[in-house]
């Protein structure tokens, strides 16, 4: 372990990603970022058919255990995209202030990129829509030019989807015939096109010798599988319904306080499952309906495959797939009838878990540079899939798992200082405890020892021995659930839900007083506590937190939730101090001087946490 840090330098010399400062032949990056996925693509062991992405994770790290700070579009990617928390950002709702003004000129991922000499585009859904990013994407600041946003996006909130009375209808369930959509396409299929665009022209302009090369940073946004599900209907061809499954817990759990309920109103609210007159604000979905929104979803899934797997194809025909760092994340999870319940909005693991994985050209490969393999060619999941014998609950189907695999705990706040680590741009600083002063500072680590280590090995270290806990939120305005519950305002949050999820296998979740004006909690204004056993209980069934013999238990998590937020926040370390010393005590008593070339040492700073 202590020799680690000297290990990556000279992994990342012998691949080429090390660089002098200014050198314009820095890795390019390609940020993809899924709405609403939870882990049910098939290289996570799901039920969805995603044949792009199962061959992504084949020559990348894929991490088990990643987690989102809070599950809700916009809080999330302001904080992966700030590397800063939502109780930083003040980013609770989609509607809330945009943190530029509100809070501090945080530098973002992006912007961070740009200000070092990258191209940096956004195509599709980065940052969530709407004045809580500035209006247009936190543009300038992040993008070297205007985001491109779909034409046939706002479509999705109108009368598209075709019922069987012959009339269009806002449903929920929207299997659609692309060529009779409005605009002949759809948002996916898109962006897509466009990304294929801008390689062509990156790649034109890498072959003038003349022009000057910058790599790039590419930010590409699929939207689904959000709702509505509005996706060609012939992926319905994948899913016969008895094929589907049901969710393994689909029942109210009656340890569940209230206030952990979130009442799905974005669901309830089409047309379709209007009709169904579900009881607020427990329901519960009727099974016909779970089969079909569960068909309804992996099809959307599949369908957003296809479109990465031509966004990857894309990649290589263009040449640059050999020297670009790829990035996979969804912003949060989405509930799929577990616990009886629809949507994000909560704290369990089925909302806050997400697929991550990062492949690194040269060293998480399995089809090496030279090769006359293709590494990324197009998967149809319907050559590929459609004969394969399917029954409910059951799949024969079997995908390439990818054997780069780490159980280290992980959040969506170490993107940031992970990928400007393996691009080896200086990687910013430990936030201190207020740093809205502070424009570029961090809450994450980097996770490229990780990378390394397990490309390297074929195995990583533990979670014990990475990050002790992976940390989420979620407000709630009242005790008990009402129809804003989902996603209260900033203006009616009373309670703040923070949880924990451990390497020792604990999920703690302590509800607790929320001011609204200051934006502070207060501890001594408990309304609820959740303890899972994930040992025992790894759906998160039975909430044991008010069980007598876990009463210490409860106390030392407890006092740990606290500490170890107030932990994150107020490190003083800085990533600098952290990698000299880390660098010094590797090379014995030989000082690094200012050309030692290695800046990343994300490891020694996991410590901090």
């Amino acid at each position: 372990m202590e020799g680690l840090c000297l290990l990556l330098f000279v992994t990342f010399m012998n691949f080429g990603l090390v660089q002098n400062e200014g050198d314009a032949d820095r890795p390019n990056v390609l940020f993809l970022v899924v709405d609403d996925l939870a882990p049910v693509i098939s290289s996570y062991g799901g039920r969805a058919l995603t044949p792009n992405i199962d061959q992504l994770a084949s020559q990348s790290v894929r991490f088990t255990n990643a987690y989102a700070q809070q599950p809700l579009c916009a809080p999330s990617r302001v904080s992966f995209l700030t590397s800063r928390r939502p109780d930083t950002t003040k980013t609770y709702y989609n509607g809330a202030l945009y943190w530029r003004t509100n809070v501090g000129n945080f530098t973002t991922l992006p912007q961070y990129f740009k200000d070092a000499g990258y191209f940096t585009a956004s195509i599709g859904k980065i940052f969530h829509y709407g004045h809580v990013s500035g209006e247009d994407n936190d543009s300038p600041y992040s993008w070297s030019v205007r985001p491109y946003h779909a034409p046939t996006l706002p479509y999705g909130f109108e009368k598209v989807c075709p019922g069987s009375d012959g009339r269009l209808h806002f449903n929920l369930l929207c299997p659609v015939n692309v060529s009779t959509q409005p605009l002949g396409s759809l948002p996916d299929i898109q962006t897509t096109d466009h990304i294929l665009e801008i390689f062509k022209s990156l790649s034109e302009s890498r072959q003038e010798a003349s022009a000057p090369h910058l790599p790039f940073f590419l930010g590409m946004g699929f939207h689904k599988p959000h709702i509505s599900f509005r996706y060609p209907k012939e992926y319905l061809e994948l899913y016969p319904l008895e094929s589907v499954d049901k969710a393994p817990n689909a029942f109210y759990s009656q340890t569940q306080p209230p206030v952990a309920w979130n009442p799905f109103m974005d669901v309830r609210r089409r047309e379709d499952t209007t009709s169904l007159h579900l009881p607020f604000p427990y329901g519960p979905m009727p099974d016909k309906y779970h089969y079909l929104i569960r068909q309804a979803y992996y099809a959307s899934t599949t369908y957003m495959d296809y479109e990465l797997g031509r966004v990857l194809a894309g990649l290589e025909a263009a040449g640059f797939a050999d020297d670009t760092i790829i990035s996979f994340i969804s912003d949060h999870g989405w509930q799929l009838g577990e616990h009886q319940e629809w949507s994000k909005y909560s704290n369990y693991a089925t909302a806050t878990r997400v697929p991550f994985m990062i492949h690194v050209p040269g060293i998480t490969d399995t089809v090496k540079e030279g090769s006359k393999k293709p590494k990324f060619p197009l998967r149809d999941p319907f050559l590929e899939y459609k004969s394969t014998s399917r029954v409910r609950g059951k799949s024969k189907a079997t995908s390439s798992q990818g054997v780069l695999v780490s159980d280290a705990l992980v959040e969506l706040t170490d993107l940031f200082p992970t990928l400007t680590d393996l691009v080896q741009l200086p990687v910013p600083p430990l936030c201190p405890v207020n740093s809205s002063q502070v424009d570029t500072c961090v809450e994450g680590v980097s996770l490229a020892p990780i990378i390394v280590d397990t490309a390297l090995n074929h195995s990583s270290r533990s979670s014990q021995s990475w990050k002790k806990a992976a940390f989420t939120q979620y407000p709630r305005p009242s005790d008990t659930p009402r129809p804003d519950s989902d996603q209260p305002s900033l203006a009616n949050i009373t309670i703040m839900g923070y949880s924990m999820i451990t390497a020792n296998g604990y999920h703690y979740t302590e509800w607790v007083g929320f001011n609204n004006v200051t934006c502070e909690m207060n501890w001594s204004d408990n309304h609820a506590r959740e303890l899972y056993i994930l040992h025992s209980d790894p759906l998160e069934d039975t909430n044991v937190a008010d069980v007598k013999k876990n009463e210490r238990l409860v106390q030392r998590l407890s006092t740990k939730v606290k500490e170890k937020r107030l932990a994150i926040k107020t490190s003083n370390l800085s990533y600098s101090d952290c990698q000299e010393r880390a660098l010094y005590n590797n090379r014995g008593n030989e000082k690094p001087g200012p050309d030692a070339g290695w800046r990343g040492c994300g490891f020694c700073c996991s410590q901090l946490l």
